[in-house]
């Protein structure tokens, strides 16, 4: 054992004492760590009190409505683990997606669950006010912190809130009502997470050592300022859930003050040859390992604690605070100007491609134009139709250029490796694709291509590297 494994240990035990000592000097820190000593048996209970009466009715369907940290545990608990109901988790205002969200349900028992940590977020409410509109004499029920407009709503009309532990931010939140009341509600055997948590909770440095080897790698990012890391999904869908899980975690907890770590999360490229074609070693980038995310659906919820501590971690050895967001606003302040705009001007913003099949070269050729990036990243705003044709995109970009790409969905990437991509390191490029929608839905497809647009538009005013496609279909 060397030094830097006993820094490490004694960073992990002081991290599991609530010590925030560990992190830089931030007023932030001391209210987001009650994820560390959660007491899932409690949150479990008011759970089940407050849905008693539902659960006895019964349903057919559970409608979850959230970004991000409102819904991406759920969507990871309810995809590894066995459900006795169907549930829909909408994080998106596209409107096909929303057309087919609409069209499965109709005629059918559902539960609303309506999740947004701040009571604000811009997608949960539109997506609020359609369903509240169209299936308004059904079950609704809401997870939002005390206090919010959201939760003030709720509470006057009489609907069921939870508020969860407002110490413990959205990406942190899984074991909170935030991931566990739609996991419940969907028939996953929460007691089961439970019992795991709490282990976990009280046996961290045990299980790390007996399973994780790699955890102690960490400590290459130490004054380092940017790293990646690489999960392989093996093309299985409950592990890509995973993965931007992580995605999530990892990304918007590191991506700030120019510095970050980019998980790259990847089904069939050749990462050896990708890592020496694309000329890490020259550059200052960490590479911190490469895991099979099959690996932690067995313990889910103990590898899930594990990961929180581990990205914990990096925030102390990169001297960053790993709980905040500090870039997102910009975006959302920019959105709203663009909204207020009677027309989007879309011509003016984005170059016009009247055939999805040509959108690969166009790319390449932009690409192909511009130097000194090392990665590559895709904004794509469709429907999740197209996810076989944007996986294929990406691999593209990566055997033709030999760069690292990733890439993710619009408006869902916002909610998640968006700030990494605002604050980190200036080292990609971006690319933004629109796939026109086929439906138009009141309002929601200008807010659909606003938050496009705005967020092409905040790129640019921070000086990044990005072009625009809109696809005609």
């Amino acid at each position: 054992m060397n030094k830097d494994f006993y820094q490490l240990r004694d960073l992990l035990n002081r991290i599991k004492l609530k010590d925030i000592s560990v992190w830089i000097r931030d007023q932030e820190i001391d209210n987001r760590i009650d994820w560390i000593d959660l007491d899932v048996y409690e949150v479990l209970k008011d759970i089940k009190n407050k849905t008693k009466i539902l659960v006895d009715r019964g349903y057919d369907n559970v409608v979850l409505l959230g970004m991000g940290g409102s819904c991406l545990a759920s969507m990871v608990f309810s995809t590894v683990y066995p459900i006795n109901k169907k549930i829909f988790i909408l994080d998106t205002i596209n409107p096909d997606q929303i057309y087919q969200i609409h069209t499965a349900i109709k005629d059918q028992k559902n539960v609303f669950i309506v999740s947004s940590k701040s009571g604000t977020t811009l997608e949960t409410n539109i997506l609020f006010d359609y369903f509240i509109r169209n299936f308004g004499d059904q079950e609704f029920i809401f997870i939002t912190d005390d206090g919010t407009p959201l939760d003030q709503y709720a509470k006057e009309k009489g609907f069921v809130v939870f508020n969860p532990n407002p110490n413990i931010g959205g990406r942190y939140s899984a074991f909170t009502q935030f991931g566990l009341v739609p996991a419940f509600l969907a028939g996953v055997d929460v007691d089961k997470i439970a019992s795991d948590f709490e282990e976990i909770k009280h046996k961290t440095v045990e299980f790390v050592d007996k399973n994780f080897i790699d955890f102690y790698d960490i400590i290459k990012m130490k004054n380092k300022n940017w790293g990646y890391i690489f999960f392989n999904y093996e093309d299985n869908q409950a592990n890509l859930i995973l993965g931007l899980w992580l995605e999530q975690l990892i990304a918007e907890s590191t991506g700030k003050n120019n510095k970050g770590v980019l998980p790259v999360i990847y089904k069939n490229f050749n990462l050896q040859s990708l890592l020496q074609n694309s000329n890490l070693q020259n550059s200052h980038a960490v590479t911190l390992g490469d895991f099979k995310l099959e690996k932690f659906k067995n313990d889910l919820s103990k590898w899930m604690y594990v990961w929180f501590i581990y990205t914990s971690l990096l925030g102390s050895l990169m001297e960053i605070n790993p709980f905040n967001q500090p870039d997102v606003q910009l975006s959302k302040d920019i959105t709203k100007k663009v909204l207020s705009m009677e027309n989007l001007n879309i011509q003016d913003n984005y170059f016009i491609v009247n055939n999805l099949e040509n959108l690969g070269k166009y790319i390449i050729d932009y690409l192909s134009n511009e130097k000194d990036f090392e990665y590559v990243a895709i904004h794509f705003y469709s429907s999740y139709d197209y996810f076989d044709f944007a996986e294929g995109l990406r691999n593209f970009i990566v055997n033709e250029l030999g760069k690292i790409s990733v890439w993710g969905f619009g408006p869902r990437y916002l909610h998640s490796i968006g700030q990494l991509y605002k604050g980190g390191a200036d080292n990609g490029i971006f690319v933004q694709v629109i796939v026109e929608p086929k439906f138009s839905i009141d309002n929601m497809s200008k807010v659909f291509l606003g938050q496009a647009l705005g967020d092409l538009l905040t790129m640019k005013n921070l000086n990044k590297k990005i072009r625009g496609f809109y696809v005609k279909t």
